[in-house]
C-alpha cells in the first residue's frame, strides 16, 4: 500500500508556528498550521483517512513455512505520525497541551482540539459578526475605526466565514455618526 503520503522521505513541516495555540486564538492557530501540514503531505495522517497499515505481515517462506514479521509500512507511517504528532504539541501552549498530554497519535490530538473549539469556533464567528455589526465609530479616528472594522472581516475571513465587501461597506457606513451623513449618502446613491 504505497502512497506518496506514506513514501520514505521525512516530512518537512517547516518552521514553528509564531502564535501557539491558546483557549482563545484556534482558528488563527489553524491558519498558521494547515499550510506546514498540508505542504508536508500528512493531511491524511492528521484527519485519519490515511490509516495506520497492520502492524505486522504474515509471509512465506521459501520452505512454505509462514512468519510473521514487522510491517516497515508500519514504521513508516508511525514515523510520519510521531513527527505531526510532535510539530502539534510544540505548537500549543502549556495549558492546551494538558488537555491532550495522554493522546498518542497526531489524529487522536487534532479531533480532540477540533472537538474543543470549534463550538468555540462557531460562538467566536457570532460574536464577530454581532461586533461588526454594532461597532460605531464614536471618537476614534476615521483610520482607527477603519482598522477595527478590517480586523473584525480579517478574522471572520480567518474563520472561513467572509464578509462580503458590499456586507462590509454596509457594516462600516452604518457604524459612522451624523458628520458623515453626506458620505454616507453619496456612497448609498441617495
Amino acid at each position: 500500500m504505497a502512497s506518496s503520503s506514506l513514501s520514505s522521505a521525512a516530512p518537512q513541516l517547516g518552521s514553528p508556528v509564531s502564535e501557539k495555540l491558546t483557549r482563545e486564538n484556534f482558528l488563527l492557530w489553524k491558519a498558521q498550521v494547515m499550510p506546514a501540514i498540508r505542504g508536508a503531505q500528512l493531511i491524511g495522517i492528521l484527519n485519519g483517512s490515511s490509516r495506520a497499515p497492520p502492524t505486522k505481515l504474515e509471509v512465506e517462506k521459501a520452505d512454505k513455512t509462514k512468519e510473521i514479521i514487522d510491517n516497515p509500512e508500519y514504521e513508516k507511517w508511525l514515523a510520519k505520525d510521531q513527527q505531526l504528532l510532535s510539530y502539534l504539541l510544540n505548537s500549543m501552549t502549556r495549558e492546551v497541551l494538558a488537555q491532550v498530554v495522554m493522546l498518542e497519535s497526531s489524529a487522536e490530538v487534532w479531533s480532540a482540539i477540533e472537538g474543543m473549539y470549534s463550538a468555540r469556533s462557531s460562538a467566536r464567528v457570532t460574536n464577530l459578526r454581532m461586533q461588526l455589526s454594532t461597532c460605531k465609530k464614536g471618537d476614534m479616528s476615521a483610520a482607527a475605526y477603519f482598522a477595527k472594522m478590517k480586523a473584525y472581516g480579517d478574522e471572520l475571513a480567518v474563520s472561513g466565514r467572509p464578509v462580503q465587501d458590499d456586507e462590509m461597506v454596509s457594516f462600516i457606513l452604518t457604524g459612522l455618526d451624523y458628520d458623515y451623513n453626506s458620505l454616507v449618502s453619496s456612497v448609498m446613491g441617495l
